[in-house]
């Protein structure tokens, strides 16, 4: 085999196809400018290669180092899994720039594979399995497409749809031995090998941290955050406030979480309501946080609930998390508040916002009542602001800018200010942070919470009443509560009738999927171990299992691979000289089985003078290029195999073998 041979156009063909097929999953998770970047440096390696065009080095040095160095720059600079994947994509397309050869072409194939591996880090749904399946086939066409030209087998290579086939096949005899290893090989509570990279941060959608813009970019992110399926009875959509981190340490313009007060005692609660018992299967996320229905009472497994009521998991998770969350809607949170608590939760710092603070000086000298101080602050939203999703940036002292400048805004402006507000008139008040509503998904019977459900809102303590849920933001737009996003932005009437159906659908499978493939972890196997009747601690039973489940995975594989192996490809030369001789059987001159084609011209005598020319004419030129050392071009095999498929006998002859 020759790999230092020239890659012809069509090689070349499946090699480039091949490579753009493997960079379809990886590009949607880069930031649409390196997306673009790759694209182009791609097409000129498909441009050059399809003229047998290579650039000068001190072209493509400059071009490579250039695309790799922007591939570091959109990761962050830091060592992370977008770092690499964006360094591999680099390299993938910079490939083509120089894909020559077979072996070029085999390398190029290699990275194409290491580029789908890639994209399982960022994304393990259905749509992407099946993109890589797709890439995985070409794959292996373009790998075949190559040892036939290293083989100098170029005219007998099989048209696109046959290899595709031949390719297929290759990745169904390996199904058998993937299935028993996803299945029966142990697994590990964590993964052995990965880092977080910046975006898996940006997934979580919340922080411990907060201030005004910080929720503006998940406000327009539609990608899941939470589904959500309920036993038993479920709350009205109103009732729906996730809980997530609680901040309670302000700087005068940013939130946060104070370090170390949630955690401890959990705080005293008194529940008067019915119990919701729910389970959350939860998208990765680069924090603890666990979201339940406010408010949770008890922690799921391998979780701890913090004072403030969030949900801490024990250990870190960067992948799918199912848990269950027990939480009640109508409570008396911490009914008793001790004076480090009221001291947090009242600090405002002395030189921010004076104009709040002269403001809520003005209504205690009305009605210093908190009730009252509460209902004023939310009439004074309704009557003037306005909900938006684009408000203008805010100067330093962001809730008197707020207040008395833009008043315009999304949920963090108003709860920010509210809780300003409150803390000014003396009333202890924190920022809550998690999601609100969701949309049911009638197919499924579950709730699809997305980042742009994203939602902050307060608790201020009252006495006798605790810790009381206030929501300023349902005073300026009640429908963004009701409704979500869609009630200040309706969907057109035809999605509402036809694409919303098509959209659970489509998100109950990949719910589905999430539980039977994504969510597939230690704790699942151990669990399919024990209804298997093994005992999942015993290494002994697991190693027998396993390895009865590889020889019979092997057995299967085996057996599909001597099936496909007993059907050849039949070269269209091949079949068309097979229809010939069969014509000449019909007419009486039988070719037999180990007779060679020379063997058969010396016969032709046999057939009228006209037959015989004509036969003898095909059989000279079917030998000469079948076996002759001259190469023939395209357009002389296809007229072969043209004038030996329309070749007829006009007269039979006597049957008789040589």
């Amino acid at each position: 085999m020759s790999d230092r041979r020239t890659l012809d156009r069509d090689s070349f063909i499946w090699v480039a196809v091949a490579v753009w097929s493997s960079l379809l999953p990886v590009l949607p998770g880069f930031p649409p400018w390196l997306s673009i970047l790759l694209i182009v440096v791609a097409t000129l390696g498909v441009a050059t290669g399809l003229r047998g065009v290579k650039l000068p080095a001190l072209l493509r040095l400059p071009l490579v180092m250039g695309l790799a160095g922007a591939a570091v720059v959109s990761a962050g600079a830091g060592l992370s899994q977008d770092t690499g994947a964006a360094l591999l994509a680099a390299m993938l397309a910079s490939k083509l720039l120089e894909t020559g050869t077979v072996r070029d072409g085999r390398s190029a194939c290699s990275f194409a594979l290491f580029a789908l591996m890639a994209g399982f880090l960022r994304d393990q749904g259905p749509i992407n399995l099946l993109l890589a399946l797709i890439s995985s086939i070409l794959i292996l066409a373009a790998l075949a497409r190559l040892a036939r030209n290293a083989l100098h087998a170029d005219r007998t290579a099989p048209k696109a749809l046959p290899a595709l086939l031949a390719a297929g096949r290759l990745l169904l005899i390996s199904l058998p031995f993937a299935l028993v290893a996803f299945l029966l090989f142990p697994r590990f509570p964590a993964p052995l090998w990965g880092a977080p990279g910046p975006g898996d941060r940006a997934r979580s959608g919340l922080s411990d941290e907060m201030s005004p813009g910080d929720i503006a970019g998940m406000l327009l992110d539609d990608s899941p955050a939470l589904r959500v399926s309920f036993e038993g009875e479920t709350p009205p959509r109103s009732a729906l406030y996730w809980r997530g981190p609680v901040l309670s340490d302000f700087d005068g313009r940013r939130w946060s979480r104070l370090s170390g007060t949630s955690f401890g005692p959990t705080a005293p609660l008194e529940v008067h309501g019915p119990r919701y018992v729910h389970e959350v299967m939860q998208e990765p996320t680069d924090f603890r946080y666990l979201i339940g229905l406010d408010v949770p009472v008890e922690a799921p497994e391998d979780a701890r609930l913090g004072r403030d009521r969030t949900v801490y998991s024990s250990t870190r998770h960067l992948g799918l998390r199912r848990y269950r969350v027990t939480s009640v809607a109508d409570v008396v949170l911490e009914p008793g508040l001790d004076t480090s608590a009221r001291q947090r939760n009242l600090y405002v710092p002395s030189d921010s916002n004076p104009r709040t603070r002269a403001l809520i000086e003005q209504w205690q000298g009305e009605d210093s009542r908190p009730e009252a101080l509460i209902q004023r602050a939310l009439a004074l939203f309704n009557a003037s602001f306005h909900y938006s999703l684009s408000p203008p940036p805010l100067a330093r002292n962001s809730v008197d800018d707020f207040l008395f400048g833009t008043q315009e805004g999304y949920c963090e402006h108003f709860a920010s200010a509210f809780a300003v507000m409150m803390r000014d008139a003396g009333i202890p008040t924190r920022v809550v942070t998690g999601y609100q509503g969701g949309q049911y998904n009638q197919v499924g019977d579950y709730w699809l919470i997305r980042n742009s459900d994203a939602h902050a809102w307060t608790e201020v303590w009252l006495e006798g009443r605790g810790w009381v849920r206030i929501d300023p933001t349902a005073a300026v737009a009640p429908e963004r509560i009701r409704e979500g996003l869609a009630g200040l932005i309706p969907p057109p009437g035809a999605f509402s009738r036809w694409g919303q159906p098509l959209w659970d659908s489509l998100d109950s499978m990949r719910r589905a999927w999430n539980y039977l493939i994504v969510d597939f972890d230690a704790a699942t196997q151990r669990a399919l171990f024990q209804r298997l009747g093994l005992d999942p601690q015993d290494w002994r039973q697991v190693a027998i299992a396993l390895g009865i489940g590889i020889v019979l995975a092997l057995g299967l594989s085996f057996a599909l691979l001597w099936r496909g192996g007993r059907q050849r490809i039949i070269d269209p030369l091949q079949e068309a000289w097979a229809r010939f001789c069969r014509r000449l059987g019909g007419a009486g001159l039988i070719k037999q089985a180990d007779e060679t084609a020379s063997a058969l011209l010396g016969r032709c005598d046999a057939l009228p003078a006209a037959d015989a020319k004509a036969t003898r004419t095909l059989i000279q030129r079917y030998v000469s290029q079948r076996y002759a050392e001259a190469q023939t071009t395209t357009a002389q095999r296809q007229s072969l195999i043209a004038d030996l498929r329309r070749f007829r006998i006009s007269t039979r002859v006597a049957r008789r073998a040589p």
